[in-house]
């Protein structure tokens, strides 16, 4: 009786530790969940085998794991939540689809039509059934779409105002490139939307099962660009505007509505709202 008083008193030292571990220290959210699932074994073991269980009716001890687990449970899943949303926003790269089979492959809308942001203006490409290349914005800034094995494949490389790259998109494989001039980016399997470093975004896109969305500002290193947004209130349908300089941007520029709410770290892959 004494050695079985021992064990559950170790046992509960354990469990308070490993509580205190998931509770406080980061690490990755699956690791907090083997944690979690021990914590869980240990009040299981504890209200089967103390000596003030044993002789208490097996339903007695079986309620007792069960209130056990709940309160692991209650106590493991903020900590795992929070680490999970953590660990998922702070990715630097992902892979943009329309919907995944079973097996994991990426499906993406089988033509090229293009829709600035949610606007209605729409472009669709009749040419080369192969190749959508719009990279004359500026030098070497611009999108080119292919058609692909499963859907469009969208490539473009953006660029902030001093001509450093944030992100790259290759064949609908983006990558985020940390550094000062990105505040935030969020996203979803479908969707992503990167911020600079003035909390604007900046660029903006997402995988509808029949068109792309695209919202940008695109940048070279000399201050040339162009944005497509949707058009300010009161106007119907989406803008390009075209600048040179710092100036012209400056009067022709449009901010882009953000479709992900912020910071990433608590609310990744969530909407905005729209009423």
């Amino acid at each position: 009786m004494a050695e079985k008083l021992k064990r559950s008193t170790l046992e509960a030292y354990a469990g308070i530790v490993l509580a205190a571990i998931v509770g406080v220290f980061p690490m990755n959210w699956w690791i907090k969940l083997i944690l979690t699932f021990i914590l869980g074994l240990i009040a299981t073991d504890i209200a089967f085998h103390h000596p003030k269980t044993l002789r208490a009716h097996w339903m007695v001890r079986l309620c007792l794991a069960v209130v056990g687990i709940v309160i692991v449970t209650l106590v493991g899943y903020f900590p795992i939540h929070k680490q999970y949303m953590e660990d998922h926003a702070s990715a630097l790269e992902g892979q943009l689809c329309t919907s995944r089979s079973f097996w994991g492959t990426c499906y993406t809308p089988p033509l090229a039509i293009i829709e600035i942001g949610n606007s209605g203006t729409t472009i669709i490409y009749a040419g080369n059934p192969n190749a959508l290349d719009m990279g004359t914005f500026a030098r070497n800034v611009g999108f080119h779409i292919e058609l692909g094995k499963h859907g469009i494949e969208l490539t473009t490389p953006l660029l902030d105002r001093v001509g450093r790259k944030i992100l790259t998109i290759e064949k609908n494989h983006w990558t985020v490139i940390p550094q000062p001039g990105i505040w935030d980016k969020n996203y979803t399997d479908n969707a992503l939307e990167v911020k600079d470093s003035r909390g604007e975004v900046v660029f903006q896109v997402k995988y509808l099962t029949d068109r792309i969305q695209i919202s940008a500002e695109w940048r070279d290193q000399f201050g040339h660009g162009q944005e497509w947004v949707r058009c300010k209130r009161g106007v119907a349908g989406g803008c390009i505007s075209q600048w040179g300089n710092l100036e012209t941007e400056r009067q022709n520029e449009i901010p882009i509505e953000p479709i992900f709410r912020y910071p990433s770290s608590e609310y990744w892959g969530k909407f905005v709202t729209i009423n």
